[in-house]
């Protein structure tokens, strides 16, 4: 059996990373994969390039990085009559505020980690460690396939959010920010609230992306990225509270992790 962290970049995975290459979970991961969406926020980018370097001087280990594509700009290569399909984000639709069918997460992080598996297990089965905290332990999973085994360590180890936060200052490692696409319509009122006002430019992709879902093809209703229904740019996000004011609300899997 080989060992596999899926990576996310975000706070879970990149502590249990950390940690499982120091031997707290008493086996290391042979491969860690980031599979790139191509729609994450620069910090996301600029925090995988500073952890491979850190990695690299610290453990000699690398990140594998695979991708399927850019999901932002396939989408509206879609829209635009350019390609003849794409996975589809889960936008909000007008009127009952229903979601349409989310495909992003199999297409767009699942695919190319699991073709990456194929290509290195060469028979053997993998236990991939998905880094979901004690406090998200509903979003486990059992794995879908016969030659992949789900490992939780940090709920087997009952780790919390907030020890991981508590540890990333303690030992002063560089603490990741919140992992998950530029235009995720999961995204919490809070969430856009702060990255609106920390990352005006990148906030303004968003908005002109959201812009131009309106008239998705094959639907009747327009489409929104925010929950509710209006454009991005119009929305006052202090105004609205949030019960989650860090997670990816409604979001289940390997996203944001």
């Amino acid at each position: 059996m080989i060992d596999v962290i899926s990576l996310g970049a975000g706070k879970q995975s990149t502590f249990m990373l950390i940690n499982a290459l120091e031997g707290r979970f008493g086996k290391k991961p042979d491969y860690a994969i980031f599979s790139d969406t191509g729609c994450e926020p620069e910090y996301v980018y600029d925090y995988v390039k500073w952890l491979k370097h850190y990695l690299k001087r610290r453990f000699d280990f690398d990140i594998t990085i695979v991708s399927s594509g850019d999901l932002m700009k396939d989408t509206l290569d879609f829209i635009n009559g350019k390609r003849k399909r794409v996975g589809n984000m889960p936008f909000r639709l007008s009127g009952n505020g229903g979601i349409i069918m989310r495909q992003c997460t199999n297409d767009y992080k699942i695919v190319p980690l699991r073709k990456k598996l194929q290509e290195i297990r060469q028979g053997q089965k993998v236990r991939l460690w998905i880094g979901i905290s004690l406090d998200e332990m509903e979003r486990m999973k059992a794995s879908n396939v016969k030659y992949i085994e789900n490992y939780y360590p940090l709920v087997q180890e009952q780790i919390t959010i907030d020890h991981i936060r508590y540890w990333f200052v303690k030992q002063k490692i560089r603490e990741p920010g919140k992992s998950a696409c530029l235009t995720c319509p999961f995204h919490s009122d809070r969430y856009w609230s702060v990255f609106k006002k920390q990352f005006p430019e990148e906030f303004e992709k968003a908005c002109l992306f959201d812009d131009k879902i309106r008239q998705y093809p094959g639907l009747q209703r327009e489409c929104f990225l925010s929950k509710h229904l209006m454009p991005l740019r119009e929305i006052n996000f202090d105004m609205q509270p949030s019960l989650f004011p860090e997670l990816l609300e409604e979001c289940e899997g390997l996203c944001g992790l």
